[in-house]
């Protein structure tokens, strides 16, 4: 994870970064910013943020490495998300595979 050419970033700004995480993930997936709230909240981001950064002397840092696995926590956050409202509005049927010991999600 640590590597001399993807220095370590200091985060001065934790609530900063988590809204623009969520932005950058809203246009990636083009969902209104409007809308993210009702999948993930800047709260939410922040604890990834805080799950995955580096701590050194009650500060925070990342490197680019841990910000990808933030993107991606944060991308499927969102895609649980819309797949429980799908499965709650009956468009897409849900399966507990014993096997892979996960949840399935199938079309009707």
């Amino acid at each position: 994870m640590l590597d001399s050419d993807d220095p370590l970033l200091k985060i001065k700004d934790i609530r900063g970064v988590s809204k623009h995480i969520g932005r950058d993930v809203a246009n990636e997936m083009l969902i209104p910013i409007k809308e993210m709230k009702d999948f993930i909240r800047p709260k939410e981001i922040r604890s990834l943020i805080k799950q995955y950064s580096i701590s050194k002397n009650n500060e925070l840092y990342m490197n680019t490495v841990i910000l990808q696995k933030i993107f991606t926590e944060v991308k499927n956050w969102v895609l649980g998300v819309q797949l429980a409202k799908m499965a709650s509005e009956g468009k897409i049927d849900t399966i507990w595979d014993e096997e892979t010991n996960c949840m399935v999600f199938k079309t009707n």
